[in-house]
């Protein structure tokens, strides 16, 4: 019996000793694998990625004007980069601010609010098309409306979340919206504009829309 009570309180003096241990493995494995996802999708962090694409959209509306045999390339390519920017955006970058930032959620809702306005003019300017009547004006239209949102999440958003959020929390964020990019949906859907709807219909309508994409591709070719 006195040994069964001994090896009794042995284990028990070494269960939590088991237990700090196996938590301690645990909190050093999630950040390997995070690191890891990281390093893979390049270690960008998110505002660095998100700001060098608003300077590759405005360049995109440019080439988009412009007429000529490569204006529908120049068209997809706009409208693809447009639309998997904001989807990252709505689902990883907005939250965070919204969490993160004094008065996040008035500054969050507000992007939102101006996404979703300019994606009612994408819709319309999707469905108008490269050689649809009124195309120049429709584009100019979206321009104008994706600049003032894009200087406006620079200005407000961005330069307050490099001071609120920590490096390493802004590098796995810029991960996780390339990792987001990379299955979002290419073209833009006017009810997919919130969190919610961005993690749960865009794995779907994303693989749904570069299918679309590979067919018309082989049927223009």
């Amino acid at each position: 019996m006195g040994m069964l009570r001994k090896a009794a309180g042995t284990s028990a003096a070494t269960k939590p000793l088991l237990t700090a241990k196996a938590t301690a493995k645990a909190a050093r494995t999630v950040p390997a694998r995070s690191l890891q996802m990281v390093r893979t999708l390049g270690g960008e962090n998110v505002v660095d990625v998100l700001t060098r694409q608003h300077r590759q959209i405005r360049l995109g509306f440019l080439q988009a004007a412009l007429p000529g045999p490569w204006r529908r390339r120049n068209f997809d390519r706009l409208m693809r980069l447009l639309a998997v920017h904001e989807a990252a955006e709505e689902a990883h970058v907005h939250p965070v601010a919204r969490r993160a930032l004094r008065h996040g959620s008035e500054l969050a809702q507000r992007r939102l609010t101006e996404e979703k306005e300019a994606k009612q003019l994408l819709v319309a300017l999707w469905r108008t098309g490269p050689n649809g009547a009124g195309y120049l004006r429709r584009l100019n239209q979206v321009r104008r409306a994706v600049a003032r949102h894009a200087a406006r999440e620079e200005r407000e958003e961005f330069a307050a979340l490099r001071k609120a959020v920590s490096p390493a929390r802004l590098r796995m964020l810029g991960a996780e919206v390339k990792l987001t990019q990379a299955y979002a949906p290419t073209r833009p859907h006017r009810w997919v504009n919130n969190e919610a709807a961005n993690k749960l219909v865009a794995p779907v309508l994303g693989p749904l829309d570069r299918t679309l994409d590979a067919v018309r591709h082989r049927m223009a070719s």
